[in-house]
């Protein structure tokens, strides 16, 4: 409750003050500097983000999820080679479907499709039925590579796989769907979309990661 409690405070400082200085022994926890990175991640503070994961990853060295967020920072920054080392030591410690996904998008920026196919097939076939998120990458990969009917098969796969109660998740597979049709000159399907678009009324979303 008091560590709870601390960071309760902390996010209100955070939020006013923009930065936390703490002297003496580190008081905060692995999932506490986690918290405020990402708090820091979202709010593009990405050298204060890297900081607080840095305090986790001295905490624990062997955490995959810290790794995981230090390349996630990283990758939005676009210093590729470090978001794929980070990337890679997350990989290294445990195995997920958001890692692969995540490095696929990485070398997908990087010109490597095929390796960025490579990893991102690898995290379709670890989530099972759940990975409408991973399929929507794939079906940007292949869109970008040009492979128009393997693309419209991942994003309709991805559209079907989305649960109730996710419209910002299905407009941003729709839009992309929708970039598709538009590319590949089947502007009645790209129509259709747009209109599907304008009556899921989604939350702000945002496209990619």
């Amino acid at each position: 409750m008091k560590r709870l409690t601390l960071f309760f405070i902390l996010s209100v400082i955070l939020s006013s003050c923009g930065v936390i200085k703490v002297a003496g022994p580190d008081p905060l926890s692995l999932n506490e500097h986690m918290r405020l990175g990402a708090i820091y991640e979202s709010q593009g503070k990405y050298d204060l983000a890297l900081r607080e994961y840095d305090s986790a990853k001295s905490i624990d060295t062997k955490e995959a999820n810290v790794y995981f967020a230090i390349g996630n920072v990283y990758l939005r920054m676009k210093e590729y080679p470090k978001a794929e080392k980070s990337y890679g030591r997350a990989i290294e410690l445990r195995e997920a479907p958001e890692f692969y996904n995540n490095l696929g998008w990485l070398l997908m920026e990087k010109g490597d499709m095929e390796g960025a196919r490579s990893m991102v097939e690898k995290a379709v076939r670890m989530s099972g039925e759940g990975g409408y998120s991973y399929l929507d990458t794939l079906g940007v990969i292949q869109l970008r590579a040009g492979e128009y009917e393997a693309a419209e098969g991942s994003f309709l796969k991805a559209a079907d796989a989305v649960p109730a109660g996710r419209p910002g998740a299905l407009a941003e597979i729709y839009s992309h769907l929708g970039e598709l049709y538009e590319k590949s000159g089947k502007l009645e399907k790209a129509s259709v979309i747009e209109e599907k678009l304008k009556a899921i009324k989604a939350p702000e979303w945002k496209e990619g990661l």
